[in-house]
């Protein structure tokens, strides 16, 4: 067996997944091999899973090696109590499929199916998962807790103040090109939408300069991805995290990427837009889907005003150096 790293690689190199379940595999045993090399005061490259423990006798000298256990992944696990089921569940699926891989290729046990460790323990029930629409001002608060913590600030700004500004479905926006945006009509063009139809997103106004800068700044070309990684798609689970994370450090309840487009629908709402542009806007084709979006979160945030987000958006207002700009055209 090959070290750890070079073991990954091969793993990654020879898998029959998709290229987003590759991608995620590949971030939680990246992240397992990181643990390995603390415990073990290793450099990562030297990390071999046959060679985790030394065994030594009274002079200090090495009589022998052993293999990678239960107990030390069990271990990985129950230090990272404050994750998300979402990375319990993929970080155990990883794992999983690649021990599976050195099974085949070296014997190596299948250590996963031995763990007592039960990640089910650690979800959420389903009736409270994913129900929560962020309102106004948690919008805001979970801006302020992106801009504390983002590693990436520009992008990240730009990925989540697209889906809160335009009511995106967060795939429209991970999909986007360079070649796909019109700056001076200040739209994005999907040619195919999770509905099999062509569909414009609609920026705000003076969102095109917005992008402009940010596409020279990043010196993007025409193929490149507006949401990406050292060049590099991002994916859908990657950015819920991001959400995740974000939302954690603003102390907000558990929400999705998808919850944003609700939030987009009342917002719009409680500023007075009807619910026919906002369906045109969403790309539903029935109006009691936008409903659906809206009704119930409308009535809890019917009439709020917050002073922070009023003095928040008066500062925004006043940032115009764009002359000339147009209006919005819908």
């Amino acid at each position: 067996m090959k070290n750890m790293i070079e073991e990954i690689e091969l793993y990654h190199s020879r898998s029959l997944y998709s290229e987003n379940t590759k991608s995620i595999y590949k971030r939680r045993l990246d992240e397992f091999l990181d643990y390995l090399a603390k415990e073990t005061g290793s450099l990562t490259e030297d990390v071999h899973l046959e060679r985790i423990y030394e065994r030594v006798n009274i002079r200090g000298e090495t009589i022998c090696f052993m293999r990678l256990d239960i107990e030390l992944i069990e271990k990985y696990f129950m230090t990272h109590l404050d994750k998300s089921y979402n990375w319990f569940y993929f970080s155990r699926l990883a794992l999983k499929s690649f021990f599976i891989y050195l099974s085949r290729k070296y014997d190596f046990p299948i250590l996963i199916d031995e763990m007592n460790f039960n990640i089910n323990d650690y979800k959420e029930p389903p009736s409270k998962k994913g129900k929560y629409v962020p309102t106004r001002h948690d919008l805001l608060k979970f801006l302020q807790s992106l801009i504390k913590l983002s590693p990436n600030l520009e992008r990240d700004l730009l990925f989540f103040i697209l889906l809160m500004s335009t009511g995106s479905r967060p795939s429209e926006v991970i999909n986007s090109k360079v070649h796909d945006i019109d700056l001076i009509s200040e739209t994005i063009y999907r040619k195919k939408t999770k509905k099999k139809t062509s569909k414009y997103i609609i920026l705000r106004e003076g969102f095109g300069h917005v992008l402009e800068r940010y596409i020279k700044k990043f010196d993007l070309k025409n193929d490149d991805y507006l949401i990406n990684k050292n060049g590099r798609k991002m994916q859908f689970n990657e950015l819920q995290e991001i959400f995740e994370n974000y939302l954690k450090g603003a102390n907000l309840p558990f929400s999705t990427l998808h919850k944003l487009r609700h939030s987009f629908a009342t917002i719009m709402k409680e500023s007075g837009a009807e619910y026919l542009l906002i369906k045109q806007l969403l790309g539903h084709k029935k109006i009691d889907s936008t409903k659906t979006y809206i009704e119930p979160n409308y009535i809890r945030n019917l009439g709020m005003e917050v002073q922070v987000n009023k003095e928040v958006y008066t500062h925004l207002r006043k940032l115009q150096p764009i002359k000339n700009r147009k209006k919005d055209i819908l």
